[in-house]
């Protein structure tokens, strides 16, 4: 999928209200994109009820025909009517519950005017923070757990793939106890820590040695490794071929 989904942003709003306004059926040819940041709002997505809650999203695609209740209480809420680049799908749940992260809402501070304007290239800006939260709602979608404490953990391991990963240093940067960090990961993901680690490390070797960007002891220094015999050893486990085999394929 292309990193930009967004052809063109045609709504968008942030407010908190004390109560969200009735939105007549209709179809829609156009994604329409809503985050509660607080309170409750309930849509109708092709007749079935959405309920959503603080820190839900509801994504209404093209051809749905879709409402809005009129709402009885205090609601904050962002929402976003777009169209996406020709052929690109936005394959996300149209209920996405529990969604709105941290992140996300960091990422929403960038811009957080109430609605768009013609100046200082309000469209532009808010077009990028969009895609930017759609990118991060999809990646979390491809993440082997929804389990937060997991979540950090995998995060933590990609931010810092090139370094010396352990236990102990991923347990002590998450703020969690070594026999938690190991544990929790193991039940979520199925597979040992250090297993999912050295995979990762294994992978990126592998595209740096198709791409033939560095020596075979750089990547082995590159991705943390304390010897390349060590390396040489997790990458043939992982890849199925030893590092100089793969360099020297990727070369005919």
């Amino acid at each position: 999928m292309q990193s930009n989904l967004i052809k063109e942003l045609t709504h968008y709003c942030n407010i908190a209200v004390d109560s969200s306004a009735a939105l007549p059926e209709e179809t829609i040819d156009f994604y329409d994109f809503t985050l509660i940041l607080n309170g409750t709002m309930t849509f109708y997505s092709d007749g079935q009820k959405i309920v959503l809650k603080k820190d839900d999203a509801v994504l209404l695609r093209p051809g749905t025909v879709c409402s809005r209740e009129k709402g009885v209480s205090p609601v904050h809420y962002v929402s976003f009517n777009f169209i996406t680049e020709p052929g690109t799908e936005i394959p996300l749940k149209t209920y996405i519950k529990k969604c709105v992260s941290g992140d996300i809402k960091k990422i929403l501070s960038v811009f957080p005017q109430n609605h768009l304007s013609s100046k200082f290239y309000s469209k532009e800006k808010c077009h990028n923070v969009l895609n930017l939260i759609l990118l991060e709602l999809l990646s979390a979608e491809e993440t082997i757990s929804t389990n937060s404490h997991v979540l950090k953990i995998l995060r933590y391991i990609d931010e810092h793939l090139t370094e010396k990963l352990s236990l102990e240093s991923i347990a002590q940067n998450i703020h969690l106890s070594k026999e938690y960090t190991s544990t929790i990961f193991r039940l979520e993901t199925g597979v040992q820590l250090m297993h999912y680690i050295n995979e990762q490390k294994s992978l990126l070797a592998r595209e740096l040695i198709i791409n033939n960007e560095m020596s075979l002891n750089s990547i082995s220094e590159h991705l943390g490794f304390e010897s390349y015999d060590y390396f040489s050893k997790i990458f043939k486990k992982h890849i199925g071929s030893s590092p100089s085999k793969l360099k020297k394929n990727s070369l005919i």
